[in-house]
């Protein structure tokens, strides 16, 4: 009996190493070989010892039943550490500057593909292998599209295969392509969405993104209010907090003004904490202490704990000599309320210090 019990658990280890992604400890040349030998591909994982993203693949997508499965059957796989061994040859040989990258390479050493940054699921991975070495390879495709091929099923395919395989620099000139060449309703179709709804796409000042925002009731009734304005909002965060955490160091208030427009233009009338923010950020830029103030004292003590991170004392110290011995001292209540409010310890001994130390001397 005990026998059978120990064979049932070898047989279950076993299973459960085979349903992993193989990783074979071979030299690239000897992994090749064995890739012609069985009529496979070869699979290099490319990481560094430093890099989260490439653990993250390494302990919770690879090892998935899934992956494995897949992964096992094209490919040979190997993994070398860019910093070690011959790690940086092949990073050399095949230009790889982030990571993690997955190299795809044919029997002889040539590249077949390459996937740039992690997945986050396994159905996720195993779909970008899929585009990679099938007929929708992006390689094939460049080839396809630089030899005058702008079918818009083609053009679609390409781009989500860009997207997939994290080609954004691609991406985006063939979008802005794509996009000159519809007309405004069909700009506007759902078909087209995810273009601006990827930052990596359509980053902040494209054509893209300055298109969606001059035409939101367009899109709205293409795609949908409700996703429309939550890609709006983010839009308009992304721009005002940068400048609120003094980030953006050559804002000017004809900037803020243009960016108030928009948001009037656009209509997102739930979002107050956007108008707050407009006003904080002119008070700030016209060092106007009481409008500052108004608002620091309505917007903050409602704010959520991550913003308050990084949004609360940047304003506060840019007002340095133009805060009343009054408002001082709310603004220090305020800071010893939200130290007790906040969960985080380091966040709360943060608001205690900036209390009673930083703005008394402001």
């Amino acid at each position: 009996m005990k026998k059978i019990v120990l064979l049932f658990v070898a047989v279950c280890l076993m299973l459960s190493l085979s349903a992993q992604t193989n990783f074979q400890n071979l030299v690239l040349d000897k992994a090749l070989d064995k890739a012609k030998g069985e009529g496979k591909m070869v699979f290099v994982d490319c990481y560094t010892s430093w890099c989260g993203p490439c653990k993250m693949m390494a302990e919770e997508i690879l090892p998935l039943k899934e992956v494995g499965e897949y992964m096992n059957e094209k490919f040979v796989c190997v993994k070398y550490d860019m910093e070690k061994g011959e790690g940086p040859e092949i990073a050399k040989k095949y230009g790889v500057s982030s990571y993690p990258t997955f190299l795809l390479l044919n029997t002889d050493g040539s590249l077949k593909d390459r996937v740039v940054g992690a997945s986050f699921a396994g159905e996720e991975f195993v779909y970008k292998m899929k585009l990679a070495i099938g007929d929708i390879s992006t390689v094939r495709m460049d080839s396809l599209y630089a030899a005058g091929n702008r079918m818009s099923r083609f053009i679609l395919s390409y781009l989500k295969a860009l997207q997939a395989t994290q080609q954004y620099d691609k991406a985006r000139v063939i979008s802005t392509e794509l996009i000159k060449s519809l007309n405004d309703k069909q700009k506007a179709y759902a078909t087209y969405w995810f273009l601006y709804e990827d930052i990596n796409i359509s980053p902040l000042g494209s054509e893209n993104v300055d298109y969606l925002l001059e035409h939101a009731a367009n899109f709205r009734e293409g795609v949908g209010k409700e996703i429309v304005n939550v890609k709006l909002a983010s839009l308009f965060e992304v721009q005002l907090e940068d400048m609120l955490r003094g980030r953006n160091k050559r804002v000017t208030l004809y900037d803020v003004e243009t960016i108030e427009k928009r948001l009037r233009a656009c209509q997102m009338t739930d979002r107050k904490d956007l108008v707050d923010y407009i006003v904080l950020v002119k008070a700030m830029l016209t060092k106007n202490a009481d409008e500052a103030f108004a608002v620091c004292t309505r917007l903050f003590p409602e704010m959520a704990e991550d913003k308050l991170s990084y949004l609360y004392f940047n304003p506060i110290l840019t007002l340095k000599g133009k805060w009343s011995e009054e408002q001082k001292a709310e603004l220090i209540k305020m800071s010893m309320v939200l130290s007790k409010k906040v969960k985080n310890p380091v966040l709360s001994d943060g608001f205690v210090n900036f209390a009673n130390s930083i703005i008394p001397n402001l």
